[in-house]
């Protein structure tokens, strides 16, 4: 076969032809034709009917011309078998074509074609910057074309449109290839593109299909309350002509209506976004194409549960009752249940109907399909077991990736449409990513159409890009998913000097926490575990707890975005429920925290103290980054760094310090002792993606922990314009006496307490500190106003109160003179 399309071939001349008779060319021709032809009925009435019969030729012609272009030209057939390239070229695209045929001719013709422009808009391409990237050799056309021809092979398809030869042009063009690359986009990404496309044409191709007839629309009974509650499925299809979706579990439709012929109702078991829905709309569109006898002229009627359900007591009761008849009457009904379980359920917001519901299921009167998650059928068939055995159950497996697609681009079609918007491939892509690490509650593939939803009003000129949908992720999840700008960037370049101006010392614990973040958010790390784990070994006091709250404050924004469990308070089998709560029985367990703030800190201090059933649940956590809750429902901590703190081993690592004064290589030998000794396990230390170790702090250390405290005293008196400073003695008789090796920095704060601020609070009881003025402390301040507040000494004019007398509470002012009293009148009746 010639490399090359041959222009002057008889098709290519005929789709040249076709190309030139435009829109505005038919339809003048059409009213040309009109014109004459009534020119020709004039010229008979008025009696020279040789001229009418020349504008009847004339007129012939035209029509001859527009008939042959409506049955042949426009829908030129390939000549199958292909002997020659043109014979499978698309008439649209062969028609423009026009030689030299170069790279960059073909990209300027498949850009004025429909094809070509879905593709180029849905892989946002830039059409000038790709085009500038292909050659304008006539010669490097025959890799293109010989690419194409595979393609359509590949696909097994016999045209080669606009969209086929797009995708040539930047698989064989080497600048077009670095182009794509640059834009994060793979060649299975265009490949995927190109599907989408066939699909589309597909549907834009197929006619209308027509359900109609006589018989059919006499066959449906008089429902009024039903038309009120519900919605008639069958009839929106119908209008539409056809349901124009791919649909997945296309396999299940014959046992669900080999269910239905015999009278049986149907209950879907799939989580919610699995495709029951999809499902119930492709199987009304398959009895309204008649092709089951039992079922013919049967419609598909969904209820309405939130509007049924505003009713309440005996009204609801009457209600679901007249529904019910209705539907029986009718003869012709197929009730869909969409949220079956709010109709049998017993808390807040839900009715159980199943006593009025299982006489109907017995009797098979009328037959109903009902949506089920798979954890309520379960909750259903052991608390109702009469009622989910009158129901044929068909549970919707996962789909495969590829057939995901295809569901999310038939939604992002009508997405589009809708809002007026142009979704690109890359979002889809991003969406289908990004909603499996942060919708788990939903299932594949309506999360990710409920993400793209999402993304919508994040669009910039309306168009939904990669990172539209990373902004609605992180506006509505709270997470940080997109690429580090440049503040960020440097934040995360510089995030040990941030952290190191609250956090004293510990350098290899900080430059361990600030590697994995940096991993994280460059992308680097798996997007299936959390943004880090780790384990903090040390002494108490030593800033195990500190450096994590310094996390939360210096990335995640605030100090706040911690979540903190002492875990000595899971010490028993049972409290492994309490932790894994959804937040129905528990004010606030690990899990329903970790949903409303997923992007957090996440301390676990004392972890040694679990129970061992909870530290298997860790091993979930670290190695899937999510646990499920006792309903069933997963919740993640990818977007979380896991801190789990432990005094396990502190006694061996004060000693090593003191006898060799680094921990330099004790590590290893310090996890070996706890592992042997029973603290932990093996397979928990190996989870995590470092074991930090805490040394004590010596007291210059302890000094620069006293000045970080003292930051936040001078925070604290900000609003009152005052600053507090200490001269170098105070500092160091404030060290000496919150040093203390056992507890490292934790007396430090009581010091600091009953010392500093102590005497400032002294100072501004007696005006001595006015706003604007800087407050120097000395040690006999320190002490002075230690002591007379231990004392509790009275402010000047009051007499000293003796030892066994009580002090007042707070200072008394000097009691003033008695003031001489005004002369009494005296007593009499009207006296007072």
């Amino acid at each position: 076969m010639n490399p090359l399309p041959n222009l002057k071939s008889l098709r290519a001349r005929k789709a040249r032809i076709g190309s030139e008779i435009t829109p505005a060319i038919r339809k003048v021709l059409r009213l040309l034709a009109i014109l004459i032809l009534a020119a020709a009925a004039y010229c008979f009435y008025a009696g020279i009917p040789r001229i009418g019969y020349l504008a009847i030729a004339f007129a012939d012609v035209i029509v001859v011309l527009l008939l042959w272009y409506t049955y042949h030209l426009q829908k030129l057939p390939p000549s199958l078998p292909a002997k020659q390239l043109e014979d499978i070229i698309d008439p649209a695209l062969l028609g423009k074509l026009k030689a030299p045929v170069t790279p960059q001719r073909l990209w300027d013709v498949v850009m004025k074609l429909p094809e070509g422009q879905f593709m180029c808009d849905h892989l946002f391409l830039h059409s000038d910057t790709v085009k500038n990237n292909l050659s304008n050799a006539e010669a490097d056309s025959a890799q293109t074309w010989q690419q194409a021809y595979g393609l359509i092979n590949h696909a097994r398809t016999p045209n080669l449109h606009a969209g086929t030869l797009l995708v040539a042009l930047l698989l064989t063009s080497p600048g077009a290839q670095q182009y794509l690359t640059f834009n994060k986009l793979r060649p299975e990404d265009t490949f995927e593109a190109l599907n989408w496309l066939e699909r589309q044409m597909e549907l834009w191709n197929r006619p209308k299909q027509n359900f109609g007839g006589i018989g059919r629309d006499w066959a449906k009974g008089y429902t009024p309350t039903l038309e009120q509650f519900g919605q008639n499925i069958s009839q929106s299809v119908q209008y539409a002509g056809g349901f124009r979706h791919y649909v997945a579990h296309a396999d299940m439709l014959d046992g669900i209506v080999s269910n239905l012929a015999r009278g049986a109702s149907v209950a879907l078991i799939a989580p919610d976004g699995g495709g029951k829905s999809t499902l119930v709309r492709a199987l009304a569109e398959r009895l309204l194409q008649g092709k089951n006898r039992e079922l013919q002229y049967y419609q598909v009627f969904s209820l309405n549960a939130s509007l049924i359900l505003s009713y309440s007591g005996q009204q609801l009761e009457s209600l679901m009752l007249t529904l019910f008849g209705e539907a029986v009457a009718s003869g012709n009904m197929i009730l869909f249940l969409d949220d079956a379980q709010l109709f049998f359920g017993s808390g807040t917001g839900a009715f159980d109907m199943s006593q009025i519901l299982l006489p109907v299921l017995k009797s098979r009167n009328v037959r109903i399909i009902a949506a089920f998650e798979p954890r309520d059928w379960q909750q259903m068939q052991a608390t109702r077991q009469a009622l989910t055995t009158s129901f044929a159950s068909i549970t919707l497996t996962d789909l495969p990736q590829e057939e995901i697609y295809k569901v999310i681009e038939d939604n992002t079609m009508q997405l589009e449409q809708r809002n007026g918007v142009l979704i690109t491939f890359e979002a889809i892509i991003e969406a289908y990513r990004l909603s499996g690490q942060y919708m788990q509650e939903l299932a594949y593939p309506g999360k990710a159409i409920n993400l793209l939803e999402q993304s919508i009003p994040y669009a910039q000129e309306r168009v939904i890009t990669r990172e539209t949908v990373q902004a609605a992720v992180e506006k509505t999840k709270g997470v940080k998913v997109s690429v580090a700008a440049a503040p960020e960037a440097d934040m995360l370049l510089h995030l040990e000097d941030r952290i190191h101006e609250r956090m004293i010392n510990q350098v290899r614990a900080v430059n361990d926490v600030a590697a994995a973040l940096r991993r994280g958010r460059a992308g680097v790390s798996s997007p299936n575990r959390p943004v880090g784990s780790f384990l903090f070994l040390g002494p108490t006091g030593v800033g195990k707890t500190e450096l994590a709250r310094s996390l939360a404050a210096v990335y995640f924004g605030d100090e706040h975005q911690m979540i903190r469990l002492d875990m000595s308070e899971y010490q028993r089998p049972e409290d492994v429920t309490r932790l894994l709560s959804g937040g129905s029985k528990t004010e606030r367990s690990l899990l329903s925290a970790i949903r409303e703030q997923p992007f957090a800190v996440v301390l676990l201090d004392e972890v040694e103290k679990a129970h061992p059933n909870i530290l298997n649940l860790l091993l979930q956590m670290l190695d899937e980054g999510q646990l499920t809750d006792e309903q069933g429902r997963p919740a993640s901590f990818r977007s979380s760094i896991i801190i789990a703190t432990s005094n396990a081993g502190a006694a061996d690592i004060t000693q090593h310090v003191r006898e060799q004064g680094t921990l330099e290589n004790f590590e290893r030998p310090l996890i070996d002792k706890l592992i042997a000794a029973g603290q932990f396990k093996p397979e928990l230390i190996n989870r995590f993606d470092e074991v930090v170790l805490f040394r004590p702090l010596n007291e210059d250390e302890l000094s620069q922990v006293a000045q970080v405290m003292l930051k936040g005293v001078n925070q604290t008196l900000a609003v009152q314009q005052l600053t507090v400073q200490l001269t170098p003695e105070a500092l160091k008789t404030i060290v000496h006496q919150g040093y203390d090796p056992e507890f490292g920095a934790r007396p430090m704060r009581r010091i600091i307490q009953k010392t500093v601020e102590n005497a400032i609070a002294m100072k501004i009881l007696r005006g001595q500190a006015q706003p604007g003025s800087v407050i120097t402390l000395d040690v006999p301040d320190l002490t002075q106003d230690q002591n007379s507040s231990d004392a509790n000494s009275n402010p000047p004019g009051n007499p000293p109160v003796p030892p066994q007398q009580t002090p007042p509470t707070t200072p008394q002012p000097p009691t003033p003179p008695a003031a001489p009293m005004p002369p009494q009148p005296p007593a009499g009746p009207y006296a007072g």
